[in-house]
C-alpha cells in the first residue's frame, strides 16, 4: 500500500512557480495496477518520482507497507556515464538480488546486444526504456512504478514487455502512466487522474479514462475549425468513438462484427445491421418497408391479444418505433442524425467504441462516406477478400434456394464470362477499386483500417484492429467459431477466367496494397498478367 500525505511539489525558478502536486491525499492500494493519466506536463512523471523517492517533496510525505520500485522507463533513474551492464549491477547491488542472474536477464530481456557495455549517455530513448523495464522486471517488487516503457520496441518487443508486466501483476502492484487508454484498459484495472496539482483516484480505470477522454476533447474542441456550412450538429460523447464496419458480400465482416460484438470496449445497438447511411441514400427501401410492415403487423394483433401478450407485444413496439425513428429523420438540417445517435447509444455505459455493422455500406459512393466521418470522429473498418473467389461466392448467394446448385453456379459464372462488359453493372461489390478511391478521399488513411478475409483466421489476426482502435486485444474466449464458406469449391477454368476479368481490381490492389495482400491473391495477380 503506497499512501500521499499532504504531498506537496513546487517548482520554483525566476521568482515563478509551477505546482506539480497541491496538498496530495490519496491511498493506492496492494496489489491493485493503477492507471495514471493526465495531460502532458500535469507531473505524472514526477508524481512517480515523489513516490519513488528520487525527487524530493516539498512538503507532506509518502509511506509505503511494501518495496516500490525505482520509475521505469524514466531517464534520470540511470547513471548516464555508466554502462548498461554497469547500471545494472549497480541497482542489483541496492537492492541484494544476485547480480549474475540479474545480468543475464537484462541483457536477455532488454535486447542491446553490444550496446548493454557502452555508456547508457550514447543510448537513444527506446534503449534507455528497455533497460530500465529489464532491470525493473528482473526484480520483484511489492509495486511496480512504470512510465510508458511498454510502447518501446518493435511489436514484438512490446508483447513480451506486456506478458512480463502481467505476470508480475499477479503478485504485485503498479501506478501505470501511459497516453494509451487501450493500454491502460488491458493493463490496469483502477485509475488515477491528474490535474493542475489534484489528484483523484477511480476503483474502475473506465471512470478515470471517462474523465481524461472528456478533459481533452474539451481541449481538443478550442483548436477545431469551425463546421462548414451545412454541416450536421451532433451531441455525440465526448468519451466515445464511431466505428463503421464495411465489407464486401461473402466476406467475414459479420465474424469481425460478432468478435467486437462480444468485446468489452465496444458498444453495438440490438439490430445487427442497422442500413441507416444506405437507407438514406435509397439504397435499403426493402429494409425500410419491412420494418415499417412488422410495426403495422404488431398493432394490428395487439387488440386480439392477452394482457401478457399485449405486454410483450407493446415492448417489440416501443424497439422497432425507436428503429424507424432513423428511416425518418429529416434528410437535410443540423439535427439530421440526432434520431441515429440516439439510438446508437441507447444502452450504453462507458464504452468508448460505438459500433454500427452494416456490410453494405461499401456501395456508398464518396460523398456518403465524408458524411459518415464528421460523426463521432468515426473511424472504418473494411474488409476485403480475394476478387474471384468473393464474385464466385456471390454468385452462389444470389441463386434461388430452390436453384442454388453446383450446376446453376457454374452456368451463371459462364455466363458472365460471356458478357464481362456487364460485370460491374450486375456485381457492383466486384469494383474495389472504386471503393478504396471513395472512402479514401472522403477521410484520413489513418482513421480506416483494411483488413483482408484470408487473414481473419483467429484472435492474433485481429491484434492490428485492437490497436487501430487503442483498445486491448479480444480475449479468445470472446471469439465466435469461424463461419464455413456456403459455397461450393470453384472449378480450376472458371477461377482463371474471373482472375483475368478481373485484373484491373488485381492490379489496383496491388498498387495500393503491396506486400500487404494475402499469399492467395498472388496467382489472381499472375493470372491478370497473364490475361493482360
Amino acid at each position: 500500500m503506497i499512501i500521499l500525505k499532504n504531498l506537496t511539489k513546487v517548482f520554483s525558478l525566476n521568482g515563478r512557480h509551477k505546482v506539480v502536486a497541491d496538498n496530495i491525499n490519496a491511498v493506492f492500494p496492494s496489489g491493485v495496477s493503477v492507471g495514471l493519466l493526465g495531460r502532458n506536463g500535469a507531473g505524472k512523471s514526477t508524481l512517480l518520482e515523489l513516490i519513488a523517492g528520487t525527487t524530493h517533496a516539498t512538503s507532506g510525505e509518502v509511506l509505503s507497507s511494501g518495496t516500490t520500485s525505482f520509475p521505469v522507463g524514466l531517464a534520470s533513474s540511470l547513471h548516464p556515464d555508466l554502462t548498461g551492464a554497469q547500471n545494472t549491477r549497480f541497482v542489483a547491488r541496492i537492492y541484494g538480488a544476485d547480480t549474475e542472474a540479474l545480468m543475464a536477464y537484462v541483457e536477455d530481456f532488454a535486447e542491446l546486444g553490444e550496446h548493454f557495455h557502452l555508456p547508457v549517455r550514447a543510448y537513444s530513448s527506446g534503449m534507455k526504456g528497455r533497460l530500465s523495464f529489464g532491470i525493473n522486471m528482473g526484480l520483484e517488487f511489492d509495486t511496480y512504478l512504470v512510465d510508458e516503457v511498454t510502447a518501446v520496441g518493435d511489436a514484438s518487443f512490446k508483447k513480451k514487455s506486456r506478458d512480463v508486466f502481467l505476470n508480475r501483476m499477479k503478485t504485485a502492484g503498479a501506478i501505470f502512466v501511459s497516453h494509451s487508454t487501450g493500454t491502460l484498459r488491458e493493463l490496469c484495472t483502477a485509475g488515477a487522474f491528474l490535474e493542475e496539482g489534484h489528484l483523484t483516484y477511480y476503483t474502475d480505470i473506465e471512470e478515470a479514462i471517462e474523465r481524461y477522454s472528456r478533459i481533452m476533447d474539451r481541449s481538443m474542441s478550442m483548436l477545431m475549425p469551425p463546421l462548414p456550412e451545412g454541416a450536421a450538429t451532433m451531441k455525440f460523447p465526448a468519451d466515445a468513438r464511431m466505428l463503421f464496419g464495411i465489407g464486401l458480400p461473402q466476406t467475414r465482416t459479420d465474424w469481425l462484427g460478432d468478435c467486437l460484438r462480444r468485446h468489452r470496449p465496444c458498444h453495438f445497438s440490438k439490430p445487427r445491421e442497422l442500413h441507416y447511411f444506405n437507407s438514406r441514400a435509397g439504397m435499403a427501401d426493402t429494409t425500410r418497408e419491412r420494418r415499417f410492415k412488422a410495426a403495422q403487423q404488431l398493432g394490428t394483433r395487439i387488440g386480439k391479444e392477452t394482457i401478457e401478450e399485449q405486454r410483450n407485444t407493446l415492448r417489440l413496439i416501443g424497439e422497432i418505433s425507436a428503429l424507424l425513428s432513423i428511416h425518418t429523420a429529416p434528410k437535410n438540417g443540423p439535427d439530421r442524425h440526432n434520431a441515429y445517435i440516439d439510438y446508437l447509444l441507447a444502452g450504453r455505459k462507458t464504452q468508448p467504441i460505438l459500433c454500427d455493422f452494416t456490410p453494405a455500406y461499401a456501395l456508398l459512393s464518396q460523398d456518403d462516406f465524408a458524411e459518415m466521418a464528421t460523426i463521432g470522429h468515426a473511424r472504418f473498418v473494411c474488409v476485403l477478400r480475394d476478387p474471384a473467389s468473393r464474385l464466385w461466392a456471390q454468385i452462389w448467394e444470389e441463386l434461388p434456394g430452390s436453384d442454388r446448385t453446383q450446376a446453376a453456379c457454374e452456368a451463371a459464372a459462364r455466363a458472365l464470362l460471356a458478357r464481362p462488359e456487364t460485370l460491374l453493372t450486375a456485381y457492383p461489390a466486384a469494383n474495389y477499386t472504386r471503393l478504396v478511391q471513395a472512402l479514401e478521399g472522403a477521410t484520413d488513411t489513418g482513421r480506416i483500417c483494411w483488413m483482408f478475409h484470408e487473414k481473419l483466421t483467429g484472435r492474433a489476426a485481429l491484434k492490428p484492429l485492437s490497436d487501430f482502435l487503442d483498445i486491448p486485444n479480444i480475449p479468445a474466449l470472446s471469439l465466435p467459431p469461424l463461419p464455413e464458406p456456403p459455397e461450393p469449391g470453384i472449378p480450376a477454368d472458371i477461377r482463371s477466367g474471373l482472375r483475368a476479368l478481373l485484373a484491373p481490381q488485381y492490379s489496383a490492389m496491388l498498387a495500393r496494397f503491396g506486400a500487404a495482400l494475402p499469399a492467395t491473391w498472388q496467382a489472381g495477380l499472375l493470372s491478370g498478367e497473364n490475361a493482360g
